[in-house]
């Protein structure tokens, strides 16, 4: 039987089963696989095993007179198979195409960034041939023309009162008023 089946038939999990062997180093057969394939003395040692864990005996210290001891089973392959040398092989040349066409993505992509710089440069000395063209207005340098904004910008203007603006000054407004009354 495989774990499983022994599973159900002792109505414990199959991974309650597998702790069982492994803990208590039960020798059990396997299968081409790894699996175990439990005898009817393999299961008839776990029904003692459980029955021992259900009076409250932990584990550890389950102790079963007729245990087998485990024997790892160890599989040699005689030769390598063809099929697994040409599976290398072949891997192998995935791998290596692999790196070639990394290797071309890589190699276009820095040909793409190249041909953008070499465009981007060209505009960057369009617009500087541009600027100069533009600085230079009539003749006149575009510092000088900067500077004048800039003085013009800092001039501070008188603030007149707010009252003055509405009645403006008296001494100009009388005489104009005087001027306008003799006409």
């Amino acid at each position: 039987m495989n774990t499983s089946a022994v599973a159900r038939l002792l109505n414990v999990s199959h991974s309650t089963i597998q702790r069982w062997v492994t803990q208590l180093n039960m020798e059990v057969e396997r299968n081409q696989l790894g699996h175990y394939q439990f005898s009817d003395e393999d299961i008839a040692l776990l029904r003692k095993i459980q029955d021992q864990l259900n009076e409250g005996i932990i584990l550890q210290k389950v102790s079963i007179s007729d245990k087998k001891i485990r024997k790892a089973s160890i599989q040699k392959h005689s030769e390598p198979d063809k099929e697994h040398d040409q599976l290398l092989e072949r891997v192998t040349r995935l791998e290596n195409g692999l790196k070639t066409k990394a290797d071309d993505v890589v190699s276009y992509q820095l040909l793409q960034h190249r041909s953008e710089m070499e465009d981007m440069h060209k505009l960057v000395k369009k617009l500087e041939a541009r600027i100069e063209a533009l600085e230079t207005p009539m003749g006149q340098p575009f510092d000088y023309l900067l500077a004048a904004e800039e003085a013009a910008a800092t001039k501070k203007t008188k603030k007149r009162p707010f009252i003055k603006m509405i009645f403006g000054n008296r001494k100009n407004d009388s005489s104009s008023w005087s001027t306008a009354e003799s006409d």
